[in-house]
């Protein structure tokens, strides 16, 4: 098993243009829902994510949702956006996101996922052999959030350096 090291690692997902994936030949977006499209505490998308969207829909990249959160929240996001979604993903688990790529006949290397956790979505996305995108999260509101980000550092880190 590899790593949990980004392939690539933003401050937000408003860096990542739809030209860089089309360019790297990406069809499929997975995309974590809290902390990484929204704050933990919204259950509706900005403007500026509604945007950002199209203008992936616009490039032919089809986003997807793909949370761990149990609750109605997902569903609700992804409806209002247009889009498909899986709640209770069980991140880092492989299972809910190899499902939608063989549903969809996209193979790992044509797919990415990007959310503001190591140890869950860069970790599942690794596992699966998809492209791996961190950003860092929205809101450090909760401590434990502290706690849990401060164990991602050595590997955002590691980025760093291999990035170089």
């Amino acid at each position: 098993m590899s790593l949990p090291i980004p392939d690539i690692m933003l401050g937000s997902i408003y860096e990542l243009k739809p030209q860089t994936l089309s360019d790297r030949g990406i069809k499929l977006l997975f995309m974590d829902l809290d902390n990484t499209l929204a704050p933990f505490c919204e259950n509706s998308a900005s403007v500026p994510l509604r945007n950002w969207v199209d203008s992936l829909k616009k490039a032919g990249i089809e986003p997807f949702i793909l949370s761990n959160n149990r609750g109605k929240k997902p569903q609700d996001f992804a409806s209002d956006l247009g889009l498909e979604c899986i709640s209770r993903a069980q991140k880092p688990r492989t299972a809910k996101l190899l499902q939608v790529l063989k549903k969809k006949d996209i193979a790992p290397e044509d797919a990415a996922i990007i959310g503001d956790q190591i140890y869950t979505d860069v970790l599942c996305g690794k596992r699966a052999g998809v492209i791996a995108i961190a950003v860092r999260p929205i809101s450090m509101v909760n401590p434990l959030h502290l706690i849990r980000y401060g164990l991602e550092v050595p590997f955002r880190l590691a980025y760093k350096v291999k990035s170089k």
